[in-house]
């Protein structure tokens, strides 16, 4: 809800200029260095999270399995960690988990993945989101960001939960023209377009938010909400 008071509507403008002025530095930055996987896990890491870029109920469950079949060879595997938080994450937000029992997860496998690399970009990027989603702190999940953006600038799951922040502050435009970027630079993958058709109808351009739904439901017919959306 942006109907608020001059005041906080100027710290929320703070905030937005520095996620963007972040963005802007952090984009062209260098390539971030990898740790090496076992390789059996880094490969069920990769099913995983094709699997869960569905955003289908049987998807979000599959990805769940496969990480922690990763994890079950290498404990300390901290992009695992992370991405079983996505999916977590994914699942509360479509409806498939409980709140409460689903932040939790998110929590504990945050927790687990900077245990293991305290500056594993993308587990800071997960604590902005339940700093923006669910402790309903723009300015935490903006400092999260940041500090996800300076780690790891190519990121794509990172630059769109900066999105997602930035139409919170009402920087909706930037947002939608942030996620288009993103969904040219993977174009197969339906979350890129779930997201630009929220994004489509808040800007009351529902044409589009039409047809962002369709896109996402030919790649993935199971995809969550986008039936509804339509």
């Amino acid at each position: 809800d942006l109907d608020i008071d001059e005041d906080v509507d100027d710290d929320q403008d703070e905030i937005a200029a520095a996620v963007v002025a972040q963005l802007k530095l952090k984009l062209l930055g260098a390539a971030p260095k990898v740790k090496v996987a076992d390789p059996k896990a880094y490969a069920l890491y990769l099913q995983a999270r094709g699997i869960g870029q569905q955003r289908s109920l049987e998807g979000h469950e599959r990805s769940i399995a496969l990480y922690q079949q990763a994890l079950a060879i290498d404990a300390n595997y901290a992009a695992a960690w992370a991405g079983l938080a996505e999916v977590y994450d994914r699942q509360t937000g479509d409806g498939q988990r409980p709140i409460e029992e689903g932040v939790r997860l998110v929590r504990e496998a945050v927790g687990k993945a900077l245990a293991i690399d305290p500056e594993f970009a993308p587990a800071h990027g997960e604590l902005g989101r339940l700093a923006m989603s669910y402790d309903g702190d723009l300015a935490a999940a903006a400092r999260h960001y940041e500090h996800a953006l300076a780690l790891a600038p190519n990121n794509t799951d990172i630059i769109q939960g900066a999105a997602n922040l930035l139409a919170k502050l009402g920087r909706l435009d930037t947002g939608i023209a942030l996620t288009e970027y993103l969904v040219a630079r993977d174009p197969v993958n339906p979350a890129g377009y779930t997201n630009l058709r929220l994004f489509y109808v808040y800007a009351g351009r529902l044409d589009e938010a039409i047809a962002s739904s369709r896109i996402a439901l030919s790649l993935s017919p199971g995809v969550a909400g986008a039936q509804y959306g339509i």
